[in-house]
């Protein structure tokens, strides 16, 4: 019986340490220096909002709100930041997420990217509730036709939690996100 919670034991903190927190939980004073919120405002469009910490009933989480407007040609409001992973064994992203129910979506920008409208993106759905959702690097699609067709860990320079492509009023609140 011992032997058993000690393997149940090696296989989760294994687990925990092959994967990387990318919302600095133990250390939540540096997330806002960390990431910036941005919208298509930075190419005319209209649409607006913010990003929060927030403290709830399973502790600091993170909120992406505001207005998504498609109004002169834009059509999203993002929370971004920049990474230099030397790992190259990451297959993923999983994150633990609510909100707003809709499509929303992770945008991971590589070094091999250098116009500001190229990216790969991964699609997750939210509910009302916490949910876990794992986007293995190989489903996201790449934004050009010219891009390279798949990427790996150590190329990603950005990763983006993003509210996308249709007028709304998104709230994506985001309690874990992790490489796996």
């Amino acid at each position: 019986m011992k032997f058993h919670l000690v393997i149940i034991f090696i296989f989760i903190f294994v687990n925990k340490i092959n994967a990387m927190d990318l919302l600095y939980k133990d250390k939540l004073e540096n997330f806002s220096q960390k990431w910036e919120f941005l919208s298509d405002q930075v190419m005319g469009g209209i649409s607006s909002g913010k990003f929060e910490i927030l403290d709830g009933d399973k502790g600091n989480f993170i909120r992406l709100s505001g207005n998504v407007s498609t109004k002169n040609n834009g059509g999203f409001i993002q929370l971004r930041s920049f990474f230099d992973f030397e790992e190259k064994n990451f297959k993923g992203i999983r994150i633990k997420a609510k909100g707003f129910p809709s499509d929303y979506y992770i945008h991971i920008r590589t070094n091999f990217l250098l116009m500001p409208w190229q990216y790969y993106s991964g699609r997750f759905e939210v509910s009302e509730n916490w949910e876990t959702y794992e986007i293995l690097f190989r489903d996201f699609e790449k934004s050009n036709f010219y891009q390279p067709s798949n990427f790996g860990s150590s190329e990603i320079k950005s990763i983006g939690f993003v509210a996308f492509g249709k007028d709304f009023q998104p709230k994506l609140d985001i309690i874990e996100a992790e490489l796996f």
